[in-house]
């Protein structure tokens, strides 16, 4: 597809995005059964793949060249932007179609190769889907390429060989330390987008139904599996008891259970080594002095929710990404304690602040150091947007 024109390229992506609608209810119960997404979060998936195909399918024919002045009277320098050659895909398992089609799609788009290596565990949505979609579109044969393997029986061969010029990694900061360091290795671009502890901040004149609300809905949507996932939610004394009430109140009402069921929130986790991990994490917090107010039932990877509350943002489960349904609720003194809370963690993805004006929710979320974040929203919002290739 690198020596197609440029409305080539947009069509083939237009039409798979097309593919891919045309079997949207098939993908989304493929979804629940491989990963056990909800119903609400497998449509939420597919919906937002879609989108990014469309958008990315713009990619053609906004990369212009340029020609810009020579500080030497006679000469111009021309600036063209060409595609790297092969890129390298490495998709995680939690939401496999959407974080392994907004990689691949952008590079196509911008006249790469692609080779794609999806999960193990959810290797069909992450991967066979999308080969099915382009080949049925039109994509040249093998521009795109999907391997399937266990990482135990080739180990860095993917990100050794010289073959992909760059590697897009979304997954855990450990494997992603990993890959950066190979890639640097060998002197390939690595674009990685690792773990999460998003802070959900709720100021003392905050809507607190509104806010309670959003932080059931950022903290437990596909049980927490989602890197953007509300992993602290920290408040304001003044309001405190009110919003845990509040809260749990909520939390009370969510259904867990078969995630192929519509109003199903909580499914299964993935394996049971998440829940052992997530158990485990619970403990130790415990442990250090947080109170488990909320204790659900935990049978085989199904997990109800728990909440603890009276944290600290030193303990564990406030320090560490959770990926399960579990909330932490921290109490703050100040506006100004809640900032240092939001900040006080190596991570930096996304975040929410809940305020009673729009200004002073804007003036506080400045001040916190995250990729994103959401003024009166919750923290799991991933949209496509039209930016200038500059």
């Amino acid at each position: 597809m690198g020596s197609c024109a440029c409305f080539d390229k947009s069509a083939i992506i237009e039409k798979a995005a097309q593919i891919l609608e045309n079997r949207k209810e098939e993908v989304i119960n493929l979804i629940i059964d491989e990963t056990g997404s909800s119903f609400v979060k497998a449509n939420f998936e597919v919906n937002s793949a879609i989108h990014f195909m469309k958008e990315t399918a713009t990619y053609p024919l906004r990369m212009r060249g340029e020609i810009l002045p020579s500080l030497i009277p006679g000469k111009e320098n021309r600036v063209y932007r060409i595609p790297l050659g092969v890129v390298g895909v490495i998709a995680p398992w939690n939401v496999p179609l959407h974080l392994a089609m907004r990689s691949v799609t952008a590079a196509l788009a911008a006249g790469n190769g692609v080779v794609l290596k999806p999960d193990l565990q959810t290797f069909i949505a992450g991967g066979i889907i999308i080969a099915e979609v382009f080949q049925e579109a039109g994509i040249p044969d093998g521009l795109l390429n999907v391997i399937v393997y266990d990482l135990n029986e080739i180990g860095d061969y993917f990100l050794e060989h010289p073959v992909p010029r760059m590697i897009s990694f979304t997954g855990s900061t450990a494997a992603g330390r990993h890959i950066a360091t190979v890639a640097a290795q060998h002197l390939k671009k690595a674009a990685l987008e690792l773990g999460g502890n998003s802070a959900f901040v709720v100021l003392d004149d905050a809507d607190v139904e509104q806010a309670a609300s959003a932080a059931v809905f950022g903290k437990f949507i596909h049980q927490g599996q989602i890197c953007m996932s509300v992993n602290r939610i920290i408040v304001d004394r003044k309001i405190y008891k009110q919003f845990v009430d509040v809260f749990m109140e909520k939390v009370c009402k969510i259904k867990v259970g078969n995630p192929a069921e519509h109003d199903t929130i909580i499914g299964p986790l993935i394996n049971r080594k998440q829940v052992d991990r997530i158990l485990n994490l619970i403990d130790k917090s415990v442990q250090e002095g947080a109170k488990l107010i909320f204790k659900g039932n935990v049978k085989g990877n199904l997990m109800e929710p728990f909440i603890l509350i009276d944290a600290r943002n030193d303990m564990a489960i406030a320090q560490n990404e959770i990926f399960g349904p579990v909330a932490v609720i921290i109490p703050v003194d100040s506006e100004e304690e809640a900032i240092e809370a939001a900040n006080g963690t190596l991570y930096g993805l996304s975040g929410s602040v809940f305020a009673g004006t729009i200004e002073r929710g804007i003036r506080v979320a400045e001040q916190i150091q995250t990729g994103m974040i959401h003024v009166n929203d919750q923290s799991v919002n991933d949209e496509p947007r039209q930016y200038p290739f500059s």
